[in-house]
């Protein structure tokens, strides 16, 4: 993939290598045992001094028989460490370092551990320990051929572990990454789908109703159709300049996003387009701060979606409109008087509004109930915090 203009290219004097080539596992398995039959067994042979006996050739066929061993050291490590036990000092270290790796602190390493070191001490005598020669003697082997493997090994086993336990952590970290990613994206297509609906439904409801009262006028009539032409084309361009919005040109908390101060207009053109509406804004008192621009957005969009969907549904009633700043939050409240049916002016409704508007009040940590009144007619009330909470969409 071809690199960015905008990004450095990595300079190699200080670019670090990755990771070294590893030797294939059944390789790194017969290493050793090679390496001892090639080397100790030959000197077992020769030197009655290498190995556990006096007698070389005994010391030779214990020195094989570790070495051999050792190419099963993976699969039975506790066998092979009890198999090496009567070995040789160099078979015994492998053995011990591959245990105390793959099993980690148990009890059978302690045991195991506990006879190597007696094994090792065994050969030597213990009877004159004066000298600091002779107990460094001593003590050598136990400690390079015993604790040293036992100490490395078990290292490598923690070390081991560590990486275990940071590979699964990124593992859930990449999951919970994607998974929040996946709850954005879904999010961000759920916001997106709701603007849409409330801006798409709302003005083309309006064209609509215009254009067949435009087709209805006398012919005889043209500044009634040029009036009605004008407005269709207004409400027209108000759609592309929302929809430009919702494309990242303009975001819902921009000077130019839709707020409370647009209600007035928003309640105009439902006037102009044959809806009875009445309008009545309570502003905020002494003390009490105005609405964020992300709760004035969404009680706009509220707004303008009860209006759409009193065209539809009852387009001969009468609206009223109402929004309160309380100490409390705002409420807003659209009662339409009279019948609601679903026999309007021939628009089609997705079903969805009302959740699109329990949603929007939802994101920013309010309310919104909406139902039948007493007397025929359909209200919706949200009641919407004057601040959004911390993490609410837009």
């Amino acid at each position: 993939m071809q690199q960015p203009a905008d990004q450095p290219k990595p300079d190699p004097a200080t670019t670090v290598a990755g990771p070294y080539p590893r030797l294939p596992r059944p390789v790194v398995d017969l290493v050793p045992p090679v390496l001892i039959l090639l080397l100790l067994v030959p000197l077992a042979a020769a030197d009655p001094d290498v190995g556990p006996t006096g007698s070389p050739a005994v010391n030779a066929a214990l020195m094989a028989g570790g070495a051999l061993a050792l190419a099963a050291r993976r699969r039975a490590p506790l066998a092979v460490t009890a198999v090496t036990l009567l070995s040789g000092q160099l078979p015994l270290a492998v053995a011990l370092y591959g245990l105390a790796a793959r099993r980690g602190p148990t009890r059978a390493l302690a045991v195991l551990g506990v006879l190597a070191g007696l094994r090792l001490t065994i050969p030597f005598d213990l009877g004159d320990l004066t000298t600091l020669s002779t107990l460094a003697t001593v003590v050598e082997d136990p400690l390079v051929f015993g604790a040293v493997p036992l100490v490395l090994g078990l290292a490598a086993h923690q070390r081991a572990r560590a990486v275990t336990v940071l590979a699964e952590r990124n593992r859930l970290l990449e999951e919970a990454r994607r998974y929040g990613e996946e709850r954005a994206a879904a999010a961000e297509r759920a916001r997106l789908a709701r603007e849409m609906h409330d801006v798409v439904s709302n003005r083309v409801s309006l064209i609509t109703l215009h254009a067949g009262a435009c087709s209805h006028a006398a012919a005889d009539d043209p500044v009634t159709v040029g009036e009605t032409l004008e407005l269709i084309r207004g409400l027209g361009l108000q759609a592309l300049t929302e929809l430009r919005g919702l494309l990242g040109v303009l975001t819902p908390a921009s000077e130019d996003a839709p707020s409370l101060s647009g209600l007035p207009a928003l309640v105009g053109e439902s006037r102009q387009a044959g809806l009875a509406v009445t309008l009545t804004v309570a502003g905020a008192g002494e003390g009490v701060p105005e609405p964020g621009p992300a709760v004035q957005y969404a009680a706009y969009r509220i707004v303008q979606e009860a209006l759409t969907n009193v065209h539809k549904h009852a387009p001969a009633s009468t609206a009223t409109v109402t929004v309160e700043v309380r100490p409390d939050g705002l409420r807003v409240a659209v009662v339409n008087t009279g019948g609601t049916s679903a026999e309007g002016p021939g628009l089609p409704s997705g079903g969805h509004g009302l959740d699109g508007m329990r949603a929007r009040a939802g994101d920013l940590g309010g309310t919104l109930e909406a139902g039948p009144t007493p007397g025929g007619g359909f209200a919706v009330r949200a009641g919407l915090p004057l601040a959004a909470i911390a993490g609410a969409a837009a």
